[in-house]
């Protein structure tokens, strides 16, 4: 969708547009013959830089990260990872919320429903549903939640405060009651904890130690040379990796900290590029962000979440990365040489419930050049795309819709700068 609409919509005040604005001065892969038939594998929607989608079969990914995709009609494509944004499984199931034993590593990655098994000084062994045995060394590991609690909820709040809670040790957090202990982590078996706390160490059964954080300051999680991808899979889990190929239905590959995983492609659900050339939002500072309340207080813009602190969700689906915002946020992004096209999935929160209504507008150097209609929670989200050559100043906005305030938690979901 590009282009302004001319649809009567709310605006938001010259005056604050102009102070938000003086603050700051101012082709086609190439198909190939199509070759033996694919086993009836899942079928991949292929998201590319252009804004075009490609459909099919995966038959291979090459070593230097291309994707080849086989229609259900027509000549194979080679999908460059150059204009490669995310392969997204169709008919995708939404995320559940985290089961089991879980293991947080930095930058989103994870796995759900794990088992842990016995750390060494060195490692942790895990047994992951879908990626099977993972060897994870302790430094880097942001975090372990041994006890998650059964509300949705309870379990997503007690994630976000494992993974993003500043801390300079290691922490404990007790059940039920949350209560914490700071220390250093000595080890763990199937069934027992060790830790060094104040008063001396101590050993406590896994089933009254509902979460472990990790000291952030000595955790180390490198990023890789050449193309890297985020491997999704049917149970939530997420891991960074290099050298992804298929052989035999499994996508083998080598994680960030370097173990080998194996990962059946019935079980792959994303398939993320990860390179220079897209940026998202949500790992890029904001410059300036204003706030106008329609009648009560206002809730600042959060990353990876939806402005309530709930994982983002649209339309039944849940995603990793964007922005979760409310009416009416104004947030300023200042342009990088380089920076081409903004791209995004906008829509309302599904937990903001029939009364939301909220409108979406996009300026590039103080011109408009995207506005939505209102939309609730009946409309389908809508995917953007906006030029940027040249641009120095990227504003997004949460307009107020039909209905005030009311129930407006708005999501730019994947909200990325290609570069």
């Amino acid at each position: 969708m590009t282009g302004a609409m001319t649809i009567p919509a709310p605006r938001l005040a010259p005056l604050a547009l102009a102070l938000i604005v003086s603050s700051f001065g101012l082709g086609a892969d190439e198909p190939r013959a199509a070759g033996p038939t694919v086993p009836s594998d899942p079928v991949f929607s292929a998201l590319m830089t252009d804004g075009t989608v490609a459909s099919g079969r995966i038959r291979q990914i090459g070593p230097n990260g291309d994707v080849t995709l086989v229609p259900s009609r027509g000549a194979e494509q080679v999908l460059a990872f150059r204009r490669l944004v995310k392969l997204s499984r169709d008919g995708m199931l939404p995320m559940r919320a985290p089961e089991k034993q879980l293991v947080l590593l930095p930058e989103g990655d994870r796995l759900y429903r794990a088992v842990i098994g016995a750390a060494t000084e060195t490692k942790l062994d895990v047994q992951s549903l879908t990626f099977g045995k993972v060897s994870v060394p302790l430094e880097s590991l942001a975090g372990l939640v041994l006890e998650p609690p059964e509300d949705e909820d309870a379990s997503f709040d007690l994630v976000h405060r494992v993974r993003t809670e500043p801390r300079t040790s290691e922490i404990l957090w007790l059940a039920p009651n949350g209560d914490r202990v700071q220390g250093g982590f000595l080890g763990l078996d199937e069934k027992t904890i060790k830790f060094q706390a104040n008063a001396g160490p101590i050993t406590l059964e896994l089933a009254k130690v509902e979460a472990l954080g990790f000291d952030a300051s000595l955790v180390t999680y490198p990023k890789p040379d050449g193309p890297c991808f985020e491997l999704t899979s049917t149970d939530g889990s997420r891991l960074g990796v290099t050298k992804p190929r298929l052989e035999q239905g499994e996508v083998i590959a080598t994680t960030r900290f370097g173990a080998p995983i194996r990962l059946a492609l019935n079980d792959l659900v994303h398939l993320h590029t990860r390179s220079d050339s897209i940026v998202y939002l949500a790992e890029r500072e904001v410059a300036d962000a204003k706030y106008v309340g329609y009648v009560g207080p206002t809730r600042p813009f959060r990353r990876n979440s939806s402005v309530e602190g709930h994982p983002l969700r649209l339309a039944g689906q849940t995603y990793d990365r964007g922005l979760g915002t409310r009416s009416r946020t104004i947030l300023a992004y200042r342009l990088l040489p380089g920076d081409r096209r903004f791209q995004a999935l906008v829509g309302l929160d599904d937990r903001a419930g029939p009364l939301g209504s909220v409108v979406f507008r996009v300026l590039v150097d103080a011109h408009e050049r995207l506005i939505t209609p209102p939309i609730s929670a009946r409309d389908t989200p809508k995917a953007i795309d906006v030029d940027l050559e040249g641009a120095k100043l990227l504003i997004l906005i949460t307009e107020f819709g039909e209905r005030g305030e009311v129930r407006d938690f708005a999501d730019w979901v994947e909200a990325r700068i290609l570069r």
